[in-house]
């Protein structure tokens, strides 16, 4: 098959159609019965039969090396809905489109000075990209140059330029320049060099992807702006972040998703598009899988999603955030009861004025306090379950023998019936039948009414063994322990006044030392003591002749230099006991348990070092 005598050389970046439609016109036919001249069809050269395109090839003298280079730029279809233009894989509507666009400029510099133009004018293949908007030789906006949804009249070039070469020539439609956007600029580089020439992050992603998520995204924060946006400068403002990476991107989506109450947007918002097609017809294109995995770990960090909620197509594993909103609808449990617990434990600063649906908190950190809400009971619930009277129950609390889950005044149910029961059994551990006719016994809260003696040092003397403890068998509960007032008067007498312990008081009782370090739990500090894990001297007490563990000074600063309890840090920091308690539990912090033996709520003061200035952000709010 010989090469035809007249044939003509293909331009920079010219199109398959424009190049055979130059040939039809400069061997004095049009493209369809030039086609058919050659022993094919047109519409066969224009869906890039591999047979037709090599007779073409061939009669036009077209080296495999151009043919190549015509067809990268021209788009070769790899399925029913994509294909391969410059490397990179295309939906096909990105490529093919019923409205042809072009440079007036080019168009006319390659007509001039020639007596047969529509030999000379060629289509770019860049102009096909629906991600191209300017011709980067002469600033020009690339403009519709005419339409048709039928492909063999549409890509018939030769007789549409034609039909507009006289306007073409009068500059009908020439329009302002405009000078190329960053945007622009990287992508006219990308398909002309490829990814070699691409320094930018982009590099790692493919074209169509990268396009469209400028696109959506710049469009979006035009919108926030309260701009109407076009799609040339919605591509130029995605692009100045998407082209950042990662970080780019979480920047735009701060923008587009931070409310005016400081919180986040829980709804698609401005975003409403790219979701639609992220989740529609591009659920399934792997190309979008980088974009998506950065768009999905970011919504998972704001948006309180559920297990089995659909995120960009994707269900969801594991909730991360909750809200007022959702905990609220999950546990139903009010808001308004949430918000106090939460803000008490330190979930949520005082003062946060977010509304209860953008109010997130880390889920897992908190499940907790969901969780032990429900269980807490109101003082009459407590009491009927230790068997205390209203003035004996507010004498534990004001002491601090029992505390309450939270100090919050609204709340009616503050009380774990918990901490009652393992009071109750410590307390009846220590105590020895009374019968009830046997005069001098009398309730702990009376005995700390007559002799003005607090409830807490009571116990304490229970607990230490200084003072003897009764249960009167027909009555029950705490009402039913009682203690000898005449023991309990002569305590009073050899112990006050007792030094309040501090390194400036000399010595102490370690006992005395523990309640003010708020170990309360029978012989848990003189565990830790006997086991050599901080000092104290074992001492006769002349009073009451019995030995003793007492800490002098220095062994109180060796206590506070390796160990630490929720107590001190509460004088330390000034955060809430509870507060504490929630932060320490949260960051996976455990008391010191020598051998496994429990010493209390004592930690060791590396150990928490990590957290104390977070508790300090607490103290100071």
């Amino acid at each position: 098959m010989r090469k035809l005598a007249l044939t003509v050389e293909p331009v920079d970046r010219e199109t398959l159609p424009s190049l055979f439609s130059r040939m039809a016109i400069l061997n004095g036919t049009d493209a369809v019965n030039f086609a058919l001249d050659l022993g094919t069809t047109f519409r066969r050269i224009l869906e890039q039969d591999e047979e037709a395109v090599a007779i073409f090839a061939e009669r036009a003298g077209v080296s495999a090396m151009q043919l190549a280079e015509v067809l990268s730029w021209t788009g070769e279809r790899i399925g029913d809905v994509r294909m391969r233009f410059r490397k990179e894989v295309f939906v096909s509507r990105a490529l093919r489109n019923p409205i042809i666009r072009g440079c007036p400029h080019c168009m006319r510099e390659q007509a001039a000075d020639h007596p047969h133009p529509l030999r000379h004018i060629a289509l770019r293949g860049d102009w096909l990209c629906r991600g191209v908007d300017i011709c980067h030789q002469h600033h020009h906006p690339l403009v519709p140059l005419w339409s048709s949804a039928r492909p063999i009249e549409r890509d018939d070039i030769g007789a549409r330029l034609a039909e507009i070469l006289p306007d073409l020539r009068a500059g009908s439609f020439d329009r302002l320049r405009i000078d190329p956007t960053d945007y622009d600029l990287w992508l006219d580089k990308r398909l002309s060099q490829g990814i070699a020439a691409d320094k930018t992050w982009l590099a790692s992603q493919p074209v169509f992807p990268t396009i469209t998520l400028c696109e959506f995204i710049g469009a979006a924060l035009l919108r926030k702006q309260g701009e109407a946006p076009d799609d040339r400068r919605a591509k130029a403002a995605g692009f100045a972040f998407v082209s950042q990476g990662p970080d780019g991107i979480r920047a735009a989506l701060d923008i587009l998703m931070r409310s005016q109450d400081g919180g986040h947007i829980v709804t698609q918002g401005e975003l409403g598009p790219l979701f639609k097609h992220l989740k529609g017809i591009y659920l399934d294109d792997d190309a979008f899988a980088g974009f998506r995995r950065i768009l999905r770990d970011y919504f998972l960090e704001i948006w309180p999603l559920a297990p089995g909620d659909d995120l960009l197509g994707q269900a969801v594993i594991e909730r991360r955030l909750h809200s007022l909103a959702s905990a609220s609808k999950e546990t139903g449990i009010g808001p308004a009861v949430l918000d106090d617990f939460l803000t008490e434990a330190g979930a949520f600063a005082p003062g946060d004025k977010r509304a209860d649906a953008r109010k997130t908190y880390d889920a897992k950190a908190w499940q907790h306090i969901l969780d032990e809400i429900p269980t807490l009971v109101g003082p009459i619930a407590l009491r009927r379950a230790i068997g205390a009277t209203l003035a004996e129950l507010k004498g534990l609390k004001a002491d601090g023998v029992l505390v309450p889950r939270t100090n919050v005044a609204t709340i009616k149910s503050p009380w774990r019936i918990a901490d009652g029961h393992a009071l109750l059994e410590e307390l009846e551990a220590y105590a020895q039948p009374v019968a009830p006719e046997e005069p001098g016994w009398e309730t702990i809260q009376l005995v700390h009414k007559r002799l003005d003696l607090p409830v807490g040092e009571i116990i304490a003397a229970i607990r230490t063994g200084a003072l003897r403890l009764g249960q009167r068998p027909d009555m029950f509960g705490y009402h039913g322990l009682v203690v000898e007032i005449t023991e309990v008067a002569e305590f009073k007498a050899k112990t006050a006044p007792e030094p309040k312990p501090s390194t400036s008081q000399g010595e102490v009782t370690a006992a005395a030392f523990a309640r003010s370090a708020g170990i309360r739990g029978k012989g848990q500090f003189l565990a830790l003591i006997e086991g050599g894990h901080t000092p104290a001297m074992l001492v006769l007490n002349p009073t009451t002749r019995r030995r003793e563990w007492r800490m002098s000074r220095d062994d109180i600063a060796a206590f506070e230099a390796n160990y630490t309890t929720p107590s001190m840090l509460s004088a330390e920091t000034g955060a809430h006991l509870n507060t504490i308690r929630a932060v320490l539990q949260s960051e996976g912090i455990q008391p010191f348990r020598p051998n496994g033996l429990d010493v209390g709520p004592v930690y060791l003061r590396n150990a928490v070092a990590p957290v104390v200035a977070l508790l300090k952000s607490h103290g100071a709010k």
